[in-house]
Formats: C-alpha cells, sequence, structure tokens
C-alpha cells in the first residue's frame, strides 16, 4: 500500500481532486452559486442539522420546564404555610372568643351569686368507657378545688368533684346513680332527689325519685338545687321534666329529667369552690 501513495497514478488522482476543489470554490465565488457537490452536501447534511436543532428545543423545553416546577413547588409550599398560619389564628381566634363567652357568662352568675367563689377550669381527658359522662379537669388541690366541690356552666349544673389531685380533678355527673342532689320543681317546688339511672344515661337523661304522691310536676317544669346539705348551692338550674312515671311496684313516682347540661360536649366548666351555705364534707 506504501508503494501506491508514491507511484504516479496517486499524485495524478489528488492533483485532479485539488484542481476540482479549487474549480468549485473559484466557481462560486464568481457566480454567487453554490457548485453541484455542495448542494449534494448540503441536502446530506440538513436532515443531521435539523435533528441537532430538535434536540437542542428539546432540551430547552426540558429546562424551562423543570424551572417552571420548581416556582410551582416553592409556591405551593408558601400557599401551604400562609394556610397552615391563617387556620391556627382561626384556632386562635375561636378559642378567644369561647374563652371571652365563657367567662361573661359567669361574670352575670357572680353578679347574682356575689358569695360565690370559682376556679375556672378545662376538660382534658374523658372515660369512653363510662356511660355517665364522667371527665378529668385540669384544676386540682393545688388551685383550691376540693372533694364535693360542685361543678356548673352558665347552662346549669354538671355533676361535683368526685376525686382531687394535686393539678387535676375527677368530675362525676348529673348522670351517675352514685351522685344524689335535693332538689325542687321551680313552678310548684314539689322536692325530691336528683340520681342517675343506667337505663336513662344511655339516652342522656336523669331522674327526680322520693317525689310524693300529691306532687303535681308536670312536664317542661325546670329543677332547680335546693342548697339542703350545704354540697350544691340553692337555685342552680338542673334540668327539664320529661314526664312523670311511676315505680315498677307502682308504690313510688320519679319524673324523667333532661338535663341542662350536655355533659358529652362541654369543654370548659366552672368548680364552685366556696358559697354561701357550704357544708365542711371532706372525702
Amino acid at each position: 500500500m506504501r508503494f501506491f501513495f508514491r507511484s504516479r497514478r496517486f499524485k495524478i488522482i489528488l492533483a485532479i481532486v485539488l484542481a476540482s476543489a479549487l474549480s468549485f470554490g473559484i466557481f462560486g465565488i464568481a457566480t454567487g452559486l453554490s457548485a453541484p457537490q455542495s448542494n449534494i452536501m448540503g441536502a446530506v447534511l440538513k436532515p443531521i442539522q435539523q435533528g441537532c436543532a430538535n434536540i437542542s428545543n428539546w432540551f430547552d423545553s426540558v429546562f424551562v420546564n423543570f424551572e417552571s416546577n420548581q416556582k410551582l413547588s416553592q409556591e405551593n409550599q408558601e400557599l401551604k404555610k400562609q394556610l397552615a398560619d391563617k387556620n391556627y389564628q382561626l384556632v386562635e381566634y375561636e378559642d378567644v372568643v369561647r374563652q371571652n363567652k365563657f367567662y361573661k357568662d359567669f361574670l352575670e352568675i357572680k353578679e347574682n351569686n356575689p358569695s360565690y367563689k370559682f376556679s375556672p377550669a378545662m376538660v382534658i381527658a374523658r372515660d369512653t368507657t363510662d356511660p355517665y359522662g364522667t371527665f378529668t379537669i385540669n384544676k386540682g388541690i393545688l388551685d383550691g378545688v376540693s372533694v364535693y366541690d360542685p361543678v356548673i356552666t352558665a347552662d346549669g349544673l354538671v355533676g361535683y368533684i368526685s376525686d382531687a389531685y394535686s393539678n387535676q380533678s375527677v368530675v362525676m355527673t348529673v348522670l351517675n346513680p352514685s351522685i344524689n342532689i335535693t332538689a325542687l320543681d321551680n313552678r310548684t317546688r314539689d322536692s325530691g332527689n336528683i340520681t342517675g339511672d343506667a337505663d336513662l344515661a344511655v339516652k342522656g337523661m336523669c331522674k327526680m325519685t322520693y317525689l310524693a304522691k300529691s306532687s303535681s310536676l308536670a312536664a317542661g317544669d325546670f329543677i332547680i338545687s335546693s342548697g339542703a346539705g350545704g354540697v350544691f348551692p340553692a337555685g342552680q338550674i338542673i334540668g327539664t321534666v320529661k314526664e312523670v312515671k311511676t315505680s315498677a311496684n307502682a308504690t313510688d313516682y320519679y319524673a324523667v329529667v333532661q338535663p341542662s347540661v350536655d355533659v358529652f360536649d362541654i369543654a370548659d366548666v366552672m368548680v364552685v369552690t366556696s358559697f354561701e351555705g357550704k357544708s365542711s364534707i371532706s372525702k
């Protein structure tokens, strides 16, 4: 092969190629037109050039979409943060409104009962296995709360403190059969005892027992605490009479009472730590 590059034939071919290239160049300069071979090369290279351009455009599109997605992601995160902040502010606002109403209601109670001393409390736990609505509050002995202290809301009597600890207490409600509240019909002044009942508690109700046969209680009457015994202050609304019934042996009368407070749906209460006529009962 090395002898071919030194041969006369190779020199002639090389001379022809160089001459052709020179002539095509002179032809293009002189006429301003492309030589035929140039057109052929252009036809061959054009698809390649177009493919390169398409690839370049695709990469440009990918980078633009990537930057756009990054921007949308950042905006989305910012919007989520703003929404979380708004929700937090809304919760704070609703809590302030609830607390303002809570204290406004009890200021009215205080005005009507100047001897009352309160310890405001919040429900922090419920016994979900207890059908009588027992719950725990965030106030205890260190806050001046004692066993048997009555627990109320602006709507009426809830129950009393059954167990008191340093920083929390357990509240037994009016639905519990262990509770016993001396009570009066606000209209007729008929007396009896408010206590819980397992069957009635399922319906969120309690009963007023030991009614005299001559009593004239009727549906719609308000039942209030009498104050007898010194455990509960007098005049606290307990509930409304739904119906008057006789016991199984037909010797006793009792009234089914709808409590004025839904003990399963309260968040804030007041413990009455002192009131006029309070007894010195202790656990």
